[in-house]
């Protein structure tokens, strides 16, 4: 609800009341932007204080919401089903304060309004004044906003996103990045900073080995660090292994002479976005921890993504130390590795399953979401096409590639992906079993596939396969060419 349209009389003050942790606090609705119901879905940040539970976009604008009770100590767990949050909003600083339960709005006489003072040369209390209302007989205690907001290590929003209509018109070339989820919320690096995302292989014992550098691997030559990017990012991990540990990858970053990976729980996607469309991440802690994030990426009725600044990984302290110095202690091999592979060109792949692996190059991706079952079946197309989707307004033919190639169906769509590619100004999403890794490789390993295998009737599969690459420690990897299988399938629906 909004709370800006309402008047106070020339000695009449507004407030309004909350419960929180079965206590009854008031705020100045000259502070309260509105009030809204508490988000089904908070992104939490990473490295922030224990009291900031995350964040929310709301109408454009990203809003980290506080948890008063650990701010005041008040250690009652809420059982309320009906929590809100109230957005406050001073010196142009906006957060948002989780309550159990709204009140009422109070119209207060001056004289019942009781400020307390500070002791001289003391801190501002966050209890600014007490309201008597009713005689004496009830007393609320009035939260100060500005000495909340002001605290160390509240987070700090003042920057107002642009209109979605200014975004637009200003909108340029969609970048592409990696998503992968640590400890919950979901994470994004740009892909030109990831050289390859792999399983997670057994890991050397390192003598650089701490709570973070979990271990060190052999990439072709190059000893890499491994850092548990949860511990990294202050997120408590369980130690047993569990049912989805065979999802965790380990994303590679090298820079120069420098690399190092990093441990996740699962890589999620390959999402685009417009530099228009990243919110302003909220500062808190310093600069440091607010450097590491380039912004916040939203998603409509669920969490968002938050991009990571591959440069602030490259300059941080610690991932420097370790990176520096396990390239001096295996400096030589790593020369001897590089000067055998050659400066051939390079090629990256994404690796996904239908029945098999196989690969695809990465710049004929758009994007890569996940299965969603708001797919609209449209009559009169081949049965191999599911029917379109609504991605950011623009329709998707979805094609279900193992129908296409007479394969049995899929059994379980949870880990199912999208691979969204572009053929004639028209977007297809092709629909894989799943993701497995990213891989870059150097391009001599491409290999022609013969050309018996791609003739004859029954090559459906082979004739959008013309090329092979052979993949280290798993043998031959063919790739997929999406320009001939959506060629196919539009001469197949013009043939309906």
């Amino acid at each position: 609800m909004s709370l800006r349209s309402l008047a106070a009389g020339p000695n009449i003050e507004l407030y309004g009341s909350f419960h929180l942790a079965g206590a009854e606090l008031a705020l100045p609705v000259a502070a309260l932007q509105e009030v809204v119901n508490h988000p089904e879905a908070l992104t939490p940040v990473p490295l922030a204080p224990p009291y900031l539970l995350g964040l929310f976009n709301l109408r454009g604008t990203l809003i980290p919401v506080v948890d008063l009770r650990q701010l005041l100590n008040l250690h009652a767990q809420s059982t309320s089903a009906t929590r809100k949050v109230a957005i406050v909003e001073t010196g142009g600083v906006r957060v948002g304060l989780q309550f159990d339960a709204t009140g009422e709005i109070l119209r207060v006489p001056r004289d019942q309004v009781i400020a307390l003072a500070t002791p001289e040369g003391g801190t501002p209390a966050a209890i600014g004044a007490v309201l008597k209302l009713d005689g004496g007989e009830r007393i609320l205690q009035v939260l100060a906003p500005a000495v909340l907001l002001g605290l160390r290590d509240v987070p700090h929003l003042a920057q107002t996103a642009p209109r979605v209509s200014e975004r637009r018109a200003h909108q340029g070339q969609r970048r592409q990045n990696v998503s992968f989820k640590v400890g919950g919320t979901a994470l994004a690096l740009p892909m030109d900073a990831i050289q390859e995302i792999i399983r997670v292989p057994p890991l050397q014992h390192s003598p650089l080995a701490d709570e973070v550098c979990i271990g060190m691997l052999n990439l072709r030559g190059a000893t890499i660090p491994v850092l548990d990017f949860g511990a990294f990012l202050g997120f408590a991990r369980e130690r047993a292994e569990d049912a989805r540990a065979d999802e965790r990858r380990i994303v590679v970053l090298h820079r120069n002479d420098l690399h190092f990976g990093l441990l996740v729980d699962e890589v999620a996607s390959i999402v685009a976005y417009h530099d228009e469309e990243l919110l302003a991440m909220p500062t808190y802690g310093g600069n440091a921890q607010r450097a590491l994030f380039a912004g916040y990426l939203a998603a409509e009725g669920r969490a968002g993504v938050l991009l990571m600044n591959a440069t602030a990984l490259f300059d941080n302290e610690r991932i420097v130390a370790l990176a520096v110095g396990h390239r001096d202690l295996y400096r030589n091999a790593l020369a001897q590795a590089e000067q055998k592979r050659g400066a051939g060109a390079r090629q990256t792949l994404v690796t996904f399953r239908i029945g098999q692996l196989i690969g695809v190059r990465i710049a004929q991706l758009r994007e890569v979401i996940d299965y969603r079952d708001d797919i609209v079946s449209t009559p009169g197309l081949p049965e191999f096409v599911r029917g379109v989707l609504n991605l950011r307004s623009v329709l998707v033919t979805v094609i279900d590639v193992r129908g296409m190639y007479g394969m049995p169906p899929y059994e379980d769509l949870s880990r199912a992906k999208v691979l969204i590619v572009e053929y004639e100004r028209e977007k297809y999403g092709l629909l894989v079993d799943a993701v497995e890794d990213i891989v870059t490789l150097n391009g001599a390993a491409q290999l022609d596939m013969p050309s018996a295998f791609t003739r004859g009737e029954n090559t459906r599969v082979h004739n959008d396969m013309h090329e092979a690459v052979e993949l280290p420690g798993k043998g031959t990897l063919m790739l997929l060419d999406p320009a001939c299988l959506c060629a196919r399938v539009a001469q197949a629906a013009a043939a309906v």
